[in-house]
């Protein structure tokens, strides 16, 4: 979750400190020209030799007088390294280190590169002046007089990696592990063929010291482009192009940043001059095929990624997007089976799984965590390196529940001298031919085809004065669950950073939301913490009813799900804890009863569940349960994390991963574990999101879960599957967004954003990422058109948790508000992003992008920082207006109501199942007014660590007239009401041919306040 960059000085050290540390480039063996020459010293007056004249007047350090007679020694002896030599050294001492260098240069040329400590010396010369490039090419030439130099070819490897030049480095790594020359930081970088955030070492003092060559500026404008600061990024790049415009690296990453930044023509330019060699690179497939992609030319961007793959077999990002591209893709056109393209989603899992393994290992250095990466590399078929992390295992501390040795010598068992670095038996996705689609023809006559979305009713609107008060004060709600005290300071424990969340209930059946809502602050597992409080509305006003009620839970409160889990009538509650969970089933008489001995726990006393939800999933009519895991031991609470000396929250990847549970509501009413028995995946996840629906217009319902640092998970059922699930987030186009293999992702907001009669899902990130907009382009699969949506950079420096969908002024189009703050504060001069942050809301525009409208609306509380966490819906007053309860880390829950003026019409409705389960989570609702339509979801759920109010409300806009509304139930019964009346909340019942009136509008506080 952290990305704990460095200033660029301090980044250059750290460079220097690896030449040292390599212990081949000793700053020292170059000093000894401040003292000694480097050429043997003999008697001047026995010659007439300028060289030997030269000599003598180094030995009396007459300095000048050398400088003077070099010329003439090295025309005497031109071909004498030692002559070039001492010349270079003269030349250091009166301060022309660039001739020195070049001389260095021309002496091991004069030797044919056969000297070792010439070499050396020369190449710490040419970094002395900030040559790195120069130094580049002298060491790979060298490497070709003699391959056996190992120690300069990682020390070249080194070079090529840190300046983002991964082709030129990637066959020297794969040299060296086959020669069995390698450590642990080799590995890990050569496992690891993408650029990242925390590789970024920045080489902008070796410009500031060669200013001709700005090609190692190349890192720092990769670094830009990772935060999103696209314009600063084409700055530096170009400044690199200025001074080389040939160099590949430059030219492929100026070509990701148009991309990004949508300027397309001089994309198009810049490719069609591009320089052939530049095809050899996967990122300039990668840029092409995100261009073809955002402009939704799907064969030629599914080309691309494939030829990216071809020219870099472990690149994550090429595999997941080619993975992604191939669902707009018919399978008979695409010419692949489906064993193939299970495969290539599989390599994408695997890839994942590579990832988290080598960060734990960077985190927490051990055999177990080294021999998960051995194991995974193996599966993926990459021998050498499997072996290779094999036995630098071996040189963490012992540990008796790792067999080292059997791993290994497993691995060599399937390997001889002959061995491929990448097999390719057993691994169709390597095998796949793609050749037949289209190149991409990169024209500006492509460029018809617009950057928009499919929506058809984006037209007209008037959006009402859109304004959110804090009124939990007003409202009698005081209440603050926090997970701990003083979280206001830096490096408070891992444990103590989710917050804690709530839920909407109207647990006594009178209409108005009451609210739940978890504490905690006390030791998980233990049962020492603040009591969850419920609250019940009384006419807008909130009581404290939790000790009446008797539904206090004193666990270390995380998430709340609603839903009735006995089909009762009454809803229940699912306290989510890090620890044992609490089930309390409502009596019916404005009491709960403890019933979680009807879920078994026994050996799960540690788990760290997060959010949950209540649905049917196997459609018998019961309402069932998914708990997300985080995690399932202690180590979050006792481990301690430290940058330098100070000490930091800690980040997720310290951590195992752990699975998530089904349970099954059996007709004895217990709750079964049936996550085995129901085929849900086993690919663990650290959840935190949940939404539970039917999403992708196929019978049964769906379950999209936001996972911390791993791919997130889509289950869904198909005819093929029968009653099991199966996990399809990268078929989906769901697993993350189209760049990343994986997010820091927390909540979940999803609705019909663009008005096409199909769901879509905004995901909330850690900051840097951007959140994630997937819009949905066909039946069940998803793009991310954040970019094209306008939804990018303003996201880049939050960190998001909470999302809702919501239509807050009633225009017939949906908002989307995220609750918005870090998991830690920055200790003082800490350049990270601030703890506390701005609450966001994006609304559509006319034109299909959103854009950013809090500061627009203002208020005391969207103009104040806050550290959000929970963030959930609920109709404070019943005015038809849809309020939030949000939660925080440092200040006291609130209640945003909803004040917009001139809001347009509404309709609402409550669903109820008689023969699908009671709640009806999975119904999708049509509404049609005039020649307007509508599609909405019944979810549950509803993101993080909360449970939304369970009532449908569209936004209407001035149609006023009769709506008819269709309800597809969960079981495929689909029931139409004819001309209900707006401004008004309906029950629906299935099978009931009546709609019953709940409420109408407007009511004397909304008369107040319009």
């Amino acid at each position: 979750m952290f990305d704990q960059r460095k200033t660029r000085r301090r980044l250059f050290f750290r460079l220097i400190t690896l030449f040292v540390l390599s212990g081949l480039w000793v700053i020292a063996a170059c000093n000894r020209t401040q003292d000694q020459p480097l050429g043997d010293v003999a008697d001047a007056s026995v010659s007439g030799d300028p060289l030997l004249q030269m000599r003598t007047a180094v030995s009396r350090r007459q300095w000048q007088e050398a400088w003077r007679l070099s010329n003439a020694a090295l025309t005497q002896h031109p071909d004498d390294a030692n002559a070039i030599q001492l010349v270079a050294s003269v030349a250091q001492k009166i301060g022309e280190f660039d001739v020195a260098a070049n001389l260095m240069v021309d002496a091991c040329r004069a030797e044919s590169l056969q000297n070792p400590s010439r070499l050396q010396l020369t190449a710490d010369a040419l970094l002395k002046v900030g040559r790195v490039f120069d130094c580049m090419d002298l060491l790979e030439d060298s490497l070709e007089v003699d391959p056996m130099r190992h120690q300069v070819r990682q020390f070249f490897y080194n070079l090529c990696w840190e300046t983002e030049n991964r082709v030129r480095a990637i066959p020297h790594g794969r040299f060296l592990v086959r020669h069995r020359h390698f450590d642990l930081r080799l590995l890990l970088s050569l496992s690891y063929s993408e650029s990242g955030t925390d590789r970024l070492d920045s080489f902008i003092e070796m410009v500031d010291l060669h200013p001709q060559d700005n090609r190692p500026l190349v890192a720092e404008a990769k670094f830009l482009f990772d935060q999103g600061k696209f314009e600063q990024a084409a700055i530096v790049v170009r400044k690199v192009l200025d001074s080389r415009s040939d160099h590949p690296p430059a030219i492929v990453l100026l070509a990701r940043v148009l991309v990004a930044s949508e300027s397309d023509d001089e994309f198009v330019a810049l490719m069609n001059n591009a320089p052939e060699s530049v095809k050899d690179y996967p990122g300039y497939w990668l840029a092409v095929g995100d261009w073809c992609w955002s402009h939704q030319l799907d064969h030629p961007a599914a080309r691309a990624y494939w030829e990216a793959t071809r020219r870099d077999a472990d690149n994550k990002e090429a595999w997941g997007k080619l993975v992604n591209s191939l669902t707009q893709v018919d399978k008979s056109e695409a010419r692949l089976d489906q064993a193939t393209i299970e495969a290539m989603q599989n390599r994408v899992t695997l890839l994942t799984r590579l990832s988290n393994a080598m960060n734990r290992v960077r985190y927490v250095p051990s055999r177990a965590n080294a021999i998960e990466t051995a194991e995974v590399l193996e599966s993926l078929g990459r021998l050498w390196e499997a072996e290779a992390w094999a036995s630098v295992a071996m040189q963490f501390p012992p540990d008796e529940s790792v067999d080292v040795k059997r791993v290994r010598e497993s691995i060599i068992a399937m390997m001889s001298k002959q061995t491929p670095w990448q097999m390719v038996r057993k691994h169709p996705e390597l095998k796949a031919d793609l050749g037949w689609l289209p190149l991409p023809e990169l024209a500006s006559d492509q460029m018809v085809i617009a950057r928009q979305s499919k929506a058809a009713n984006l037209g007209t609107r008037k959006p009402g004065r859109i304004a959110l008060t804090n009124e939990a004060t007003e409202r009698s709600l005081d209440y603050f669950g926090r997970t701990g005290e003083d979280l206001e300071r830096p490096g408070i424990s891992f444990h103590q950073t989710l917050g804690c969340g709530g839920g909407t209930i109207d647990f006594d059946l009178d209409g108005w939301s009451d609210l739940y809502l978890a504490a905690a602050g006390g030791t998980p597992p233990q049962r020492d913490s603040q009591s969850n409080k419920l609250w019940r509305n009384q006419d807008g006003f909130f009581v404290d009813v939790t000790h009446l009620s008797e539904s206090g839970d004193a666990g270390f409160g995380q998430g709340v799900a609603v839903g009735d889990i006995n089909e009762d009538g009454f809803p229940d509650l699912l306290v989510l804890n890090y620890g044992p969970n609490t089930l309390l089933v409502n009596n019916g008489d404005g009491t709960f009863a403890n019933a979680s001995e009807r879920f078994n726990q026994e050996g799960r006393g540690m788990d760290w569940s997060s959010s949950g939800a209540i649905a049917d999933l196997d459609q018998d009519g019961l309402a069932d349960a998914i708990v997300l895991s985080y995690g399932n031991d202690l180590a979050p609470v006792r481990k301690i994390c430290r940058d330098g000396r100070l000490v930091k929250a800690c980040g997720p990847l310290n951590f195992k991963a752990s699975p998530d549970r089904c349970l099954h509501n059996s007709e004895t009413g217990n709750l079964i574990d049936s996550t085995e028995a129901w085929g849900i995946p086993s690919d663990l996840g650290r959840g935190l999101g949940v939404v539970i629906g039917s999403f992708d217009q196929e019978p049964g319902v769906d379950v999209f879960i936001a996972n911390d640092q791993s791919v997130n998970h889509y289950w869904n059922r198909s005819e093929r599957t029968g009653l099991t699930f199966q996990e399809s987030a990268i078929l989906k186009g769901l697993a993350s967004n189209h760049g990343s293999p994986y997010q820091g992702s927390m909540g979940i907001a999803n609705g019909d954003f663009d008005r096409d009669g199909d769901i879509d899902f905004y995901v909330t990130n850690f900051d840097k990422e951007c959140n994630t907009y997937h819009e949905q382009e066909s039946s069940g699969v998803w793009r991310d058109q954040t970019v094209a949506q306008k939804l990018y950079t303003p996201t880049l420096p939050s960190v998001g948790f909470g999302a809702q969908a919501v239509d807050l002024d009633n225009d017939g189009f949906l908002e989307i508000v995220v609750s918005n703050g870090h998991v830690d504060a920055p200790y003082p001069g800490d350049d990270s992003a601030p703890h506390a942050q701005r609450m966001q809301i994006f609304q559509r525009k006319s034109d299909g992008g959103f854009k950013s409208i809090g500061e627009s609306i203002g208020g005391e509380y969207l103009n104040s920082n806050h550290v959000g966490r929970a963030l959930w819906t609920l109709d404070v007053n019943r005015d038809g207006l849809t309020d939030f309860a949000v939660t925080h880390q440092t200040e006291r829950a609130a209640v945003l109501v909803n004040r917009t003026k001139k809001s347009g019409n509404w309709i609402g409705f409550q669903l109820s199942g008689r023969h699908c389960s009671r709640d009806a989570i999975g119904a999708i609702l049509e509404v049609h007014s005039g020649n307007q339509r509508w599609v909405t979801a019944l979810t549950s759920g509803d993101g993080y660590l909360c449970s939304n109010e369970r009532v449908l409300r569209i936004g209407l806009g001035e149609l006023s007239g009769a709506c008819d509304v269709t309800t597809n139930w969960p079981n495929g019964q689909r029931q139409t009401h004819a001309q209900l009346r707006t401004n008004t909340q309906w029950l629906l019942v299935e099978g009931d041919g009546d709609a019953f009136e709940l409420s109408g509008v407007p009511n004397a506080e909304r008369a107040l306040h319009q």
